[in-house]
């Protein structure tokens, strides 16, 4: 895991009118969506919208308006000064972030496969992927913003850049609060000493200037400072359409449970982290890879109060996953198929599927995920952790 295997691709004319016909495909397929208004679009999206509108823009970052981080209100707030329709804006800023994330998994895969046309179908698949076509031009969300973000932490890990890899991770934390799904995978490398204490005070130091200019313009510094454990209160139901562990259940909201199931979820991941780090091995491109993996799927399966498109990010790498294991795409085919039944639930109702069974799959799609890394770290050529002798 080192620069030297970042590789230069050549990109021929082929290539280049590859990804023109690719990219302009999936924007049409996503303004063909653009019509679609969710419940969350009426609900929050509409209402913060008009609100910054109305109290002038960028003039108005200061109110409490919702329970995002400011920098998304950032971005709405500059989109109000343009004369088109809020749905379509919000949309199209969505949509950018797609193809952002298209593009740090071309390069990850890229470095699997350097000058092969690897890189360009990992682009197009993950501009075709159901959930990320969805999110973005049919939910009006944006979860593409912070997974591109975490998608960049993890190419800059695999080229070795561990500061650009923490930055990425810092602004996808500000972004949304599901960045924390690579905060294990960020603790192991800190551990492993792959990454420097002095580098993970880039974290709070983006966030602080992230709610600056919210602060400068009159919002409470607290409530900025606390706007995640503030988010965490909003939803009290143990599993909100999503097939993990509290699918079985059904929509019942437990405070005891839900406070217990984050202990328990901690005590899991801790766990398994020691035995990750005490355990002697070299971290490979492929080991980095499938511990992403890993911890994408695990955090959103064994945590409550976890929503339909949690699984996003576990989409994503399970497609990098996928190209660097091409025997066991079936990981990936799981996951996606999982996840888009899950948001085809929620956008359309289209409740034709047991979630329970859903669950039951990405379970056994966990457990043979740890079986494939557990038997990479031993097979990796030995490195003790650090301060382990002989």
């Amino acid at each position: 895991m080192n620069a030297a295997t970042h590789t230069r691709n050549e990109i021929q004319w082929e290539d280049v009118l590859f990804l023109f016909l690719i990219s302009a495909a999936a924007l049409l397929t996503r303004f063909y969506l653009f019509p679609i208004e969710s419940n969350d679009y009426h609900q929050f999206l509409q209402g913060w919208f008009a609100t910054l509108k109305e109290n002038g823009g960028l003039a108005a970052i200061g109110m409490n308006i919702g329970d995002y981080m400011p920098p998304y209100f950032y971005i709405l707030a500059l989109l109000t000064y343009l004369p088109w329709q809020d749905l379509y804006l919000i949309k199209l800023v969505s949509c950018a972030a797609d193809f952002v994330l298209a593009y740090y998994v071309m390069r990850i895969v890229w470095l699997r496969y350097p000058g092969r046309p690897h890189g360009m179908m990992a682009y197009a698949v993950v501009l075709f992927l159901p959930t990320v076509v969805l999110n973005s031009a049919a939910w009006a969300q944006c979860d593409a913003m912070f997974t591109s973000a975490l998608v960049a932490c993890l190419y800059y890990f695999l080229i070795d850049r561990p500061n650009r890899a923490v930055l990425a991770f810092a602004i996808s934390f500000v972004l949304k609060l599901q960045a924390i799904f690579f905060a294990p995978l960020l603790l192991l490398l800190f551990l492993k000493r792959k990454v420097k204490f002095h580098s993970l005070l880039i974290i709070p130091g983006v966030y602080i200037l992230s709610i600056i200019p919210a602060a400068i313009m009159g919002r409470n510094l607290w409530d900025l400072l606390t706007v995640y454990v503030s988010q965490s209160k909003l939803y009290t139901s143990l599993c909100m359409s999503i097939p993990n562990l509290y699918a079985f259940l059904g929509n019942v909201a437990s405070e005891p449970l839900g406070k217990a199931g984050v202990i328990f979820a901690g005590g899991v991941v801790l766990m398994l982290l020691y035995v990750l780090y005490r355990k002697p091995y070299v971290i490979t491109p492929e080991i980095l890879v499938t511990m992403g993996l890993l911890f994408a799927i695990l955090l959103p399966f064994i945590l409550p109060h976890m929503h339909e498109r949690y699984y996003f990010l576990a989409d994503i790498v399970s497609v990098i996953f996928a190209f660097y294991f091409p025997r066991k795409v079936y990981t990936a085919a799981i996951m996606c198929g999982a996840s888009a039944c899950a948001t085809a639930n929620y956008l359309f109702g289209l409740a034709y599927y047991p979630q329970q069974l859903l669950a039951v799959a990405v379970f056994i799609n966990l457990i043979l995920l740890a079986k494939h890394l557990w038997d990479l770290l031993s097979n990796s050529p030995v490195q003790r952790p650090a301060g382990v002798t002989a």
